[in-house]
């Protein structure tokens, strides 16, 4: 898969299919999307192509404070358009004068005439354009007007509950992983690498049901970073399963299950687990899933 940063690279190139929008976490709902690209792709030959932002613009538009985190980073977020079978990602800073553009002027300038746009597919309320001007009924009638064919997915639902990146990170920001994987169609998780490392002695056992008293034993305990973009799950203890890295899901290899604490400490989340002193952890860099 071929990704795009800056306009000055962008090739001529065939007849393009594109799918326009933020895509954070890739959810079920953006890989129906993704699935009408490929499709119209094998129906009519064009290039199966996604137009998405480096940034998002809850982050660009909206106080930042008050925004709980991405679901996947970009990088992440690459790795799943090329497991999905996307050829090309035009991903462009949300940039002024990217988000200054009438919405006329972002499909007929950067679409049509400079990405050769021939087929355009949108979830059913997407915004493009100045100050959000563009919806799907404008896109429609630029389409019909120039010849480039349109398609709008509808909103899908799992459990009465609209699939939205919005709505998984309410899910995650409150802890409901159960939720949030099924709108997401995976488990949610990250890459992750471990912070701090140290031997310490940890008590084990009950003393009341075992009658002897806890047993002291020497166990590693591993700090784990949580990435500061992506949305903090609650304070807690999850069960977890730690992968080498692997750009997508098929590249990665179960490396174990553990138990993972989540804790605030100076206003930062981390991961904390213990292992036993046997345990081999020889990558630096993992991936993370909460079951």
């Amino acid at each position: 898969m071929k990704v795009y940063l800056e306009q000055e690279t962008w090739p001529e190139g065939p007849e393009r299919g594109i799918a326009l929008g933020t895509f954070d976490g890739v959810h079920l709902g953006h890989q129906a999307l993704i699935a009408e690209l490929l499709a119209d792709a094998k129906r009519s030959g064009r290039v199966p192509s996604v137009f998405t932002f480096s940034d998002h613009p809850d982050l660009v538009f909206k106080d930042r404070d008050t925004f709980p985190g991405l679901i996947m980073t970009v990088d992440e977020k690459l790795n799943a358009f090329a497991a999905l079978g996307v050829e090309e990602v035009f991903l462009l800073p949300l940039a002024p004068e990217i988000y200054r553009l009438s919405a006329e002027e972002f499909l007929q300038d950067l679409l049509r005439e400079r990405l050769n746009t021939g087929f355009v597919v949108v979830g059913e309320d997407a915004r493009f354009g100045s100050c959000r001007s563009g919806d799907v009924e404008l896109l429609r009638a630029w389409g019909q007007e120039n010849q480039v064919e349109t398609s709008i997915i509808p909103d899908l639902y799992i459990d009465e509950r609209k699939i939205s990146s919005t709505g998984i990170r309410h899910l995650l920001k409150h802890g409901d992983l159960k939720q949030a994987s099924k709108l997401l169609g995976r488990s949610f998780g990250f890459v992750t690498a471990v912070s701090e490392m140290r031997v310490v002695e940890r008590s084990v056992g009950d003393p009341v049901s075992s009658g002897v008293g806890q047993l002291q034993l020497k166990v590693i305990e591993l700090e784990l970073a949580y990435p500061q973009e992506i949305v903090t799950l609650p304070p807690g203890q999850y069960q977890a399963k730690v992968y080498t890295k692997g750009s997508i899901d098929s590249d990665r290899t179960e490396l174990m299950t553990i138990q993972a604490d989540i804790m605030i400490e100076n206003h930062c989340p981390l991961i904390k687990t213990y292992l036993s002193v046997e345990t081999k952890f020889p990558f630096p860099e993992f991936y993370i899933s909460f079951e």
